[in-house]
């Protein structure tokens, strides 16, 4: 058996049947790393064995090469590489549906509710990347991608701020109980100690009289 000479990048037999790639080459006298994590010399020979070891690379092996057909409806195509297996994933593109929160490139994130014509969005609610609240409009908008939860809440910030959120079920913007309005600002004015107990007591008496008044 002729005597190899390691290259970066391609794959090796060592003496007890494991392939080994190469992944690195240095500058030391076992200069070349395989993905196994060992340190191989030019010709093969094992970093820490003078003599013969079972973890010499001692045959190269052929290139192999493989192709497959891509389904329809496919988005993306990711490779991994775990030793010597490929895996692939294929991830299937998936058209936004009513009610969907999605965020596109210039940082909007909006309730997706229909395409319209040359692949724009229409909106339940929508907001700008700085900041400007849109709800019940016919904006038209890029297209975007799902939101994650952390790009999501910046929304229904201010939806809340607005006293309003998204009812998933009715599937529109809604305005918020008046009780949970109530309940909300309690809570922040106390624990923020803007307030005593006895001073929102007060205002809660007031803003009764005041309705009471109104009728």
């Amino acid at each position: 058996m002729s005597e190899i000479k390691l290259e970066v990048g391609k794959t090796y037999r060592s003496r007890s049947g494991k392939e080994v790639r190469i992944i690195e080459k240095g500058g030391a006298r076992y200069p070349y790393r395989g993905d196994n994590g060992e340190w191989y010399s030019e010709n093969g020979r094992y970093l820490y064995y003078l003599g013969k070891s079972s973890r010499d690379l001692i045959e190269e092996l052929p290139e192999t090469r493989h192709s497959f057909d891509i389904p329809d409806g496919v988005k993306k195509i990711t490779l991994d590489y775990f030793g010597n297996r490929i895996v692939v994933e294929m991830v299937p593109e998936k058209e936004p549906k009513p009610g969907d929160v999605l965020v596109n490139e210039q940082g909007s994130v909006y309730i997706f509710k229909e395409v319209l014509p040359y692949n724009v969005h229409k909106h339940y609610a929508w907001i700008g990347r700085f900041g400007a609240l849109s709800t019940g409009g016919s904006c038209r908008i890029y297209p975007g991608r799902p939101a994650t939860p952390e790009e999501a809440q910046p929304l229904w910030d201010a939806l809340k701020k607005e006293g309003k959120r998204w009812n998933p079920e009715a599937m529109e913007v809604e305005d918020l109980p008046e009780s949970d309005r109530i309940r909300e600002w309690v809570e922040r004015h106390f624990l923020e100690g803007h307030y005593t107990q006895d001073n929102i007591s007060e205002v809660i008496e007031t803003y009764l009289n005041y309705k009471e008044g109104k009728k």
